[in-house]
């Protein structure tokens, strides 16, 4: 028994030993935990006409205010979107990452960022569209991200601001 209880010693001691040289004396970088922002909105519109507006990847210039162009390449996954400069200025570059027309829902991604205000950081959003009725649907918009130059608060509300906006504008766009 005693030679157990030794040997599970040495064990343990080797093992930190070997730990201790394997792991370098320095401080991890502290990883910061995303946030995660969901909304959605009843909207009073058939689930295939709001579709009809939001499936296509460079179509947020015909229902956001905030964005003034949407240029697509790599074959349309990817758009480079002008804000406008209450929006923070500059442009997006965003990838789209998920896209399913039949069950109505796509996810996508911002790779970059150039001469951008914006706060939001690692974002990746997702949109999805149920039908209620043959009247109206609900739409879902969030959103996983780190903020980075602003409060947690601030990232959120942000987000928020960005998905009523989209709400507000397709509303606008389909009553034309």
């Amino acid at each position: 028994m005693k030679l157990q209880h030794l040997l599970a010693a040495l064990f343990f001691t080797t093992g930190c030993l070997l730990a201790a040289e394997v792991t370098p004396n320095h401080q991890m970088e502290v990883m910061k935990r995303p946030l995660r922002v969901d909304t959605s909105s009843e909207l009073p519109f058939p689930a295939e006409r709001v579709w009809k507006l939001i499936a296509g990847f460079d179509s947020l210039p015909d229902y956001h205010a905030s964005i003034t162009s949407s240029e697509l390449s790599e074959g349309g996954v990817v758009r480079k979107i002008g804000l406008t400069e209450a929006a923070g200025g500059g442009f997006v570059v965003e990838r789209l990452v998920y896209f399913n027309d039949e069950s109505r829902e796509f996810s996508y991604k911002i790779t970059e960022l150039i001469d951008c205000r914006f706060p939001l950081r690692n974002y990746q959003a997702y949109v999805r569209l149920e039908k209620i009725d043959d009247k109206s649907c609900r739409l879902h918009w969030g959103s996983a991200f780190t903020v980075e130059g602003a409060t947690e608060e601030e990232g959120d509300e942000i987000a928020r601001i960005i998905y009523q906006g989209c709400y507000d504008g397709i509303v606008k766009a389909l009553n034309k």
